[in-house]
C-alpha cells in the first residue's frame, strides 16, 4: 500500500534546489507514458473504482493495478509487475472488455530523502508537481511526509488530494471522472 501527498507548484527548480540541500539523493529523471484503463460497468459491480495501467518508460515497461478499495485520499491498494510488450497489454486490456479511458505524459524526477520518494513532475496538460510518497501506511510516514511538504515552503492550498488521471478527466470532462475521485 502507498500513501502519498502532492501539490501543484510553480517553480519547479526552486524546490529541487531546496529538496538537494536537505541531502535528497537523486534517484532517476525518466519520462513516462501511462495509458489506463478501466470499466464502469465493473466499478459498479464491485463497489470502488480501479485503474489498469500500462507504462512506457522507454526501457522498461509495467502493466498495474491501482484500486480504490480503502477509499481514503492519496491511499490506493497497488500491484505492478514488468512487462515485455506494452501493445499486447493495451490489446489484452481492451479484449478483455476494459476501456483506454487516458493518456498521462510525465517527466519526472525522482529523489530518495527518509524512506521517501520524492518525485518533481511535469505532467502534459496541467504543469508542474511534487509528489512525496511512503509504500507504509503508517502515521509516522504520514507525519514525515507533511512535515516534509511544509519544509519544502508548500501551503496547503497548494496541496492536491486528487491524481493526475483524476485531473485530466475533470478537465476533459470525462464520463469517468465520476467515478475516478482520488
Amino acid at each position: 500500500m502507498e500513501i502519498e501527498i502532492r501539490a501543484k507548484i510553480d517553480n519547479i527548480k526552486e524546490i529541487e534546489k531546496i529538496i538537494i540541500n536537505l541531502g535528497a539523493k537523486l534517484n532517476k529523471k525518466k519520462h513516462q507514458v501511462d495509458k489506463y484503463f478501466g470499466s464502469i460497468d465493473l466499478f459498479e459491480k464491485v463497489g470502488y473504482s480501479f485503474l489498469l495501467r500500462v507504462r512506457d518508460e522507454g526501457d522498461k515497461k509495467f502493466l498495474t493495478y491501482k484500486g480504490d478499495k480503502f477509499k481514503k485520499d492519496g491511499v490506493w491498494q497497488e500491484y505492478e509487475f514488468e512487462i515485455k510488450n506494452e501493445k499486447e497489454a493495451e490489446a489484452m486490456l481492451e479484449e478483455m472488455g476494459l476501456d483506454k479511458i487516458i493518456e498521462v505524459s510525465k517527466k519526472r524526477i525522482e529523489y530518495n530523502f527518509d524512506s521517501l520518494t520524492i518525485c518533481l513532475d511535469e505532467i502534459k496538460d496541467l504543469g508542474y508537481f511534487i509528489e512525496i510518497e511512503s509504500q507504509v501506511d503508517e502515521d509516522e510516514n504520514k507525519e514525515k511526509l507533511e512535515k516534509l511538504i511544509n519544509l519544502l515552503g508548500v501551503e496547503k492550498n497548494q496541496i492536491i488530494h486528487k491524481g493526475y488521471v483524476t485531473m485530466l478527466l475533470a478537465k476533459n470532462k470525462s464520463l469517468y471522472g465520476k467515478y475516478i475521485i482520488h
